[in-house]
């Protein structure tokens, strides 16, 4: 383990560089996880490290250590506590921050048992919950437009909590050309939509589209999908946000199929 105080130091700045631009890391092909919990659950993925930064606090606990001990050739430094406040996403410190080869995008087969689709979703942390849930309600893919938030920026990848390994993810996807294409129901998300999502059969392959947080699915989006659905509210309320409303839709599938005995 190299230890480095000094902000000129070569391996510092290139770890500096990859923390504030957002261009390098795509550039590079690399992604930062920030914390033992991410880190963790790359590694459970199966997938290598390629660097790992921790301060003088995370080389001594003994989660981290362990994390380091099973990232096995990962390059590791010990950097001073200022100069890894600088390269970490977060108020306070986790003590590991690794530095990744950023997963190769996945598209979903015509027939994937469940996809979840966003369209122009913009607030990281919106994306982050989508993926979140998708994982969660048992997801193989998502798939999301050329206009929604950076999959694997560092605030996404905040808000998934892991999720992401457990996904095949693909970014700058043509939804309108994959839904047409798409062998199962194809669900738009929509607040005028007049049938219930409550009505309709999802125990089959179903792709769930949710849209923009602002304007929702595009016409044309709605327009390629065979159903058409919106979302109850008995309550005091006009609309969900769109975090909420793909995780409503995508248990509702959850339900269905347990309850169908496919669960």
């Amino acid at each position: 383990m190299k230890a480095v105080s000094s902000r000129d130091n070569a391996a510092y700045k290139r770890m500096s560089r990859l923390f504030t631009s957002g261009q390098a890391r795509r550039a590079e092909g690399m992604s930062l996880l920030d914390g033992a919990h991410l880190v963790g659950a790359f590694l459970d993925s199966g997938r290598p490290i390629e660097e790992i930064a921790v301060n003088a606090a995370g080389a001594e606990d003994v989660e981290v250590a362990g994390l380091v001990k099973r990232a096995g050739s990962a390059r590791v430094t010990l950097l001073s506590d200022s100069l890894f406040k600088a390269i970490s996403t977060v108020d306070s410190p986790t003590g590991i921050v690794a530095f990744v080869k950023t997963p190769g995008p996945s598209l979903p087969p015509a027939d994937a048992p469940l996809v979840l689709a966003l369209e122009d979703i913009q607030d990281p942390g919106n994306v982050g919950t989508l993926l979140r849930s998708a994982a969660a309600a048992g997801a193989s893919h998502v798939v999301l437009s050329d206009r929604c938030a950076f999959a694997w920026s560092p605030k996404v990848l905040r808000a998934a909590m892991g999720a992401h390994f457990a996904l095949g993810i693909a970014e700058g996807i043509d939804l309108v050309a994959f839904a047409k294409g798409y062998r199962g129901t194809t669900v738009a998300l929509a607040g005028d939509a007049k049938r219930s999502l409550y009505d309709l059969d999802l125990t089959g392959p179903c792709a769930i589209f949710v849209g923009n947080e602002g304007t929702g699915l595009t016409p044309a989006m709605q327009a390629a999908c065979k159903a058409k659905v919106r979302i109850p509210m008995p309550g005091k309320v006009e609309s969900l946000n769109a975090g909420i409303a793909g995780s409503v839709a995508l248990f509702e599938c959850v339900r269905q199929r347990k309850a169908d005995g496919h669960g």
